[in-house]
């Protein structure tokens, strides 16, 4: 079986979906692996590594489409994949946007091409090797952090920042814990389920506040406390993110407050987040958002990624070897 890695083409994506040292697992279990010239430069992974990995390097992302039984992506291609010579039978592993792309995903089924959605891999003990989205999630809880951080205005950041987080998922709290690497207060963090409490506080946070329904605590804690920066988190994968931040409760924030919206690609949890922009609202509220803020640390997120990538492909092949045999 062949596996492919393209190069990534999603705007200011520098991460690489396998690694040379993926490249060398998939290698050992006997697969074959083609990967496209420069796939991975950007997260510091030259040509020659890949290549003495094991690989084979293409020039043409076309090849890779065309050849590879497993194809795996870091973020879903900005051209389109109708114009890739595209097999029956071929596999496209890595995140896919399924919200956005459901069309897509369906026509390509129709075509025999199976989509395989790390956005949609269930969170337990049983799948800890191939959860890709809990990796890439707390290193973005950490980044939006800082980058919401650096948004502020300089006298904000002259004393210790005030942080409402919420969700309490990965990376919610890498987003807490990103709060003590800066020296700032102990954020307030909100949840769903009481039971998320006690990882919160570990994590760091000075107050765990458990959200109903109607967002009436959510409320009380910005009239109470309004925070500087405001990480927006909370989202059951594969699902629509939550509207927790409706406009009554922008209107409780002052002039200056950034919210980082980190599930803008699932709906977003403020209502006034726009995908991939930075908008400042008419009560000078800042609201951001990038799709890809594991970017920012490619080598490391590229790592983390890889591992779960080739931990997946050899899943996928071994399940299709018993399906041959059994057959």
């Amino acid at each position: 079986m062949i596996v492919g890695v393209p190069r990534e083409t999603a705007p200011r994506e520098t991460r690489v979906a396998l690694t040379p040292e993926g490249v060398r697992t998939l290698s050992a279990a006997g697969l074959r692996v083609l990967v496209q010239e420069g796939a991975g430069r950007g997260a510091g992974f030259p040509d020659e590594e890949y290549s003495a990995s094991g690989a084979v390097v293409v020039e043409d992302r076309a090849a890779v489409f065309e050849r590879a039984g497993i194809v795996v992506w870091v973020k879903p291609p900005a051209f389109e994949l109708h114009s890739m010579r595209l097999r029956p039978g071929t596999t496209l592993l890595g995140f896919q946007d399924p919200l956005h792309r459901r069309d897509e995903i369906d026509r390509l089924r129709r075509r025999g091409v199976e989509s395989v959605a790390f956005d949609a891999v269930p969170r337990d003990d049983s799948t800890t090797e191939f959860d890709a989205l809990s990796t890439m999630s707390r290193i973005a809880g950490a980044v939006g952090y800082a980058e919401g951080r650096r948004l502020l205005a300089p006298a904000r950041r002259t004393r210790p920042v005030r942080a409402l987080v919420l969700g309490c998922g990965a990376a919610g709290l890498a987003a807490i814990g990103a709060a003590r690497t800066f020296g700032d207060e102990r954020p307030t963090a909100v949840g769903n389920r009481p039971a998320q409490r006690t990882a919160a506080v570990e994590a760091g946070a000075g107050e765990f506040l458990p959200n109903r329904d109607d967002n009436a605590a959510l409320l009380d804690a910005l009239t109470t406390t309004p925070p500087d920066l405001v990480v927006c988190t909370a989202v059951h994968r594969g699902s629509p993110a939550p509207r927790l931040l409706g406009r009554a409760a922008l209107d409780l924030l002052g002039s200056g407050t950034v919210i980082v919206d980190l599930v803008a690609k699932a709906g977003g949890n403020c209502v006034a987040t726009v995908p991939d922009r930075t908008v400042t609202l008419p009560n000078g509220v800042v609201v951001t958002h990038r799709s890809n803020y594991p970017a920012v640390r490619p080598a490391a997120a590229s790592r983390a990624y890889g591992a779960a990538a080739a931990a997946m492909v050899l899943r996928i092949a071994e399940q299709r070897r018993k399906s041959l045999d059994a057959g």
